[in-house]
């Protein structure tokens, strides 16, 4: 392989990379930065991938960059695989489950066997249809979890939460392009939590603005949230960690489970695809609660897969 093309290849990488970091970095409004964000973890391999390139060409100073870059890369992911928080031992343990239904195209029985096989305790769905709801009434859902709050509606808009103790404090928000609801779980055992199911516009390939403005919505709306009680949000939130905007929602009081618990990146999309999923844009949030495991799952038939996180209240 020549010097020059050695060099074009390398350097081509590398600055693949260094797109990926700064799409992280950088509050953009920038459809294309956004999608670069999505993509950040892909783009951030091939950084060390470029410094190979150079060490074969013996090409010193190109390998030294690809370390640099390689390490600034892996600076931006650490905070996801850092160890999870202390948790108090005799705490309550619930479970919640987060899916995507694919504009209600999901194997109702594949979610409700899901359901069984983590012991969810709460679920929340988006891009629920009233014949996706159909489908899981009679797969048997409300058989597990009795309680539920609702909204379907066409075109992936509908979202919807269950629980196995009643729910109460329903609340449906404007300003949303798709359903988001909120409940509270009314357990006896348990200090009583609000859910929030949650399902932003994608900013691609629409337009972001409405996705910009749905996430800074979100962060209005969680942080009116009373603080006496514990908070779990499920949600395809269309945002990974590498965008600004999603980050935005973690602060001192509410937490990412998968950065909790140091689970790293969970990929939940694109489920349906010849290769496996490669970015993570469903998540689950919580405040005054602490997420001890988390893991994305199959659910057959969607595009997405799901994600459910073991969490002590």
């Amino acid at each position: 392989m020549g010097t020059l093309l050695i060099a074009a290849l390398g350097t081509v990488l590398i600055g693949a990379a260094l797109v990926g970091i700064a799409a992280h970095a950088i509050d953009s409004r920038r459809q294309l930065l956004l999608v670069a964000a999505a993509l950040t973890p892909p783009l951030l391999v091939l950084a060390p991938v470029g410094a190979i390139v150079f060490a074969v060409g013996g090409q010193w100073l190109g390998v030294a960059a690809g370390i640099l870059v390689s390490a600034m890369g892996a600076a931006t992911q650490w905070p996801l695989y850092r160890a999870k928080k202390p948790v108090s031992q005799g705490s309550t343990e619930v479970v919640l489950l987060q899916a995507n239904l694919f504009i209600g195209n999901a194997d109702a029985a594949a979610l409700v066997a899901r359901v069984d096989n983590v012991e969810a305790d709460i679920l929340t769905i988006c891009e629920l249809t009233e014949e996706g709801l159909q489908r899981l009434i009679a797969a048997g859902l409300c058989q597990r979890l009795p309680h539920s709050y609702v909204s379907t509606a066409p075109g992936g808009r509908g979202t919807g939460i269950w629980s196995r103790y009643p729910l109460t404090e329903q609340h449906r928000y404007d300003g949303f392009e798709t359903e988001m609801l909120s409940a509270r779980v009314d357990a006896p055992e348990w200090r009583s939590p609000s859910v929030f199911a949650v399902h932003p516009q994608p900013p691609w390939p629409l337009h972001p603005e409405t996705w910009l403005r749905e996430m800074g919505l979100l962060r209005t709306i969680f942080d009116a949230v009373p603080d006496d009680r514990p908070v779990l949000v499920g949600g395809d939130f269309n945002a990974t960690y590498d965008h600004k905007p999603y980050r935005a929602l973690l602060d001192d009081r509410y937490s990412d489970a998968a950065i909790a618990t140091g689970a790293g990146i969970q990929p939940t999309y694109a489920a349906d695809t010849w290769y496996p999923p490669i970015i993570a844009i469903d998540h689950i949030l919580t405040s005054d609660a602490t997420a001890l495991v988390v893991r994305a799952v199959d659910l057959p038939g969607s595009d997405h897969r799901g994600i459910w996180a073991r969490i002590a209240l």
